[in-house]
C-alpha cells in the first residue's frame, strides 16, 4: 500500500491495514509525559520517511467524543463505541498530526487538560483498551511507522523492529509540560500543579491492570533530561541504521 507524500500543508492520507498486516519497519517510543516522546517521534518519522502515530491521540479523541455523548462512565456503551470510533489520523507535511473525529478536526481540542484527565480515566478500562489497541494497529501504515505512547512496545506492537523507552527527571518533565501548556493554550498553571498532575497520571499509567506503563522487553532506555530532541533522534538513528563494518585494509 502506498501513502501520498506532499510538500504542501495538505494532509498525507494513510491507507488502513485491516487483515494480516506486515510491518517492514515498526519503531515504538514509550515513556511518561513530558519526556519529549511526541517531538522525537515526529522528527524520527520524518527522517525515516514513514508514518507517525500518536496512540495517546486516539485515547484523547475517544475521551473527547465520550464527554460529548455522556459515555465517560458507561463502560459497556463506551467500549462498544470505541470499536466503531469514526477516527482518522493524517500526517501533515510539517510533521504534525491532524486528528479527525467523524470528519471534524479536533487536533487542538483534544489537548486540553480536561481531555487528558478523561483519557487517563477511560484508559483504565480493559475492554476499552482492547478496542483501542485494535484500532491503533489498523491505523499503522504498511510502509512503516514510528509510534509513541505508553504501551506501544509492550502491548500494541510487541514484535516491533526497534523499541525505545524515554524518561527524564520529574522536575524537568514538569517544566516542559508547563511550557507546552503555555504555548498551546496560554495556560498559566503553576509548576507545582503541573508536576502534581504528571505524578497523578504516572501513578494511573503504571498501576493499571491492562497495558501499564513499563519499559518494554528489549527496549533501549534514553534519559532526555539534558539532551535535545535532535540529539535523541541521532542516537536512535545510530541504532536503527548502524554504521557498516570497516573493511580490512588491502594487503
Amino acid at each position: 500500500m502506498a501513502s501520498k507524500t506532499t510538500r504542501s500543508s495538505r494532509p498525507q492520507r494513510h491507507h488502513l491495514i485491516t487483515q494480516s498486516p506486515h510491518y517492514p519497519l515498526v519503531i515504538t517510543i514509550d515513556g511518561p509525559g513530558g519526556v519529549g516522546k511526541s517531538t522525537v517521534a515526529k522528527l524520527l518519522a520524518k527522517r525515516l520517511g514513514v508514518m507517525y502515530l500518536d496512540t495517546g491521540a486516539t485515547y484523547r479523541a475517544l475521551a473527547f467524543a465520550a464527554l460529548e455523548r455522556h459515555l465517560i462512565s458507561d463502560v459497556p456503551r463506551l467500549s462498544a463505541f470505541a470499536r466503531q470510533l469514526p477516527l482518522q489520523l493524517h500526517g501533515m507535511a510539517d510533521g504534525s498530526l491532524q486528528v479527525l473525529l467523524d470528519g471534524r478536526d479536533v487536533s487542538r481540542e483534544i489537548r486540553a487538560e480536561r481531555i487528558s484527565e478523561a483519557a487517563a480515566q477511560i484508559s483504565q478500562y480493559p475492554k476499552v483498551r482492547e478496542a483501542m489497541v485494535s484500532l491503533q494497529r489498523s491505523l499503522a501504515n504498511a510502509h512503516g511507522v514510528v509510534v509513541e505512547g505508553r504501551d506501544t512496545g509492550s502491548v500494541v506492537f510487541p514484535k516491533a523492529t526497534h523499541k525505545f523507552f524515554l524518561d527524564a527527571d520529574p522536575a524537568i518533565r514538569a517544566q516542559r509540560r508547563q511550557r507546552e501548556l503555555m504555548k498551546r493554550y496560554g495556560s498559566r498553571s503553576s509548576l507545582r500543579l503541573v508536576q502534581e498532575q504528571l505524578q497523578f497520571r504516572d501513578e494511573l499509567d503504571r498501576s493499571r491492570r491492562v497495558g501499564p506503563l513499563v519499559k518494554p522487553k528489549g527496549a533501549i532506555a534514553i534519559d532526555t533530561s539534558r539532551v535535545s530532541a535532535a540529539q535523541v533522534v541521532r542516537s536512535m538513528l545510530r541504532r536503527i541504521r548502524p554504521a557498516p563494518p570497516l573493511r580490512p585494509p588491502r594487503p
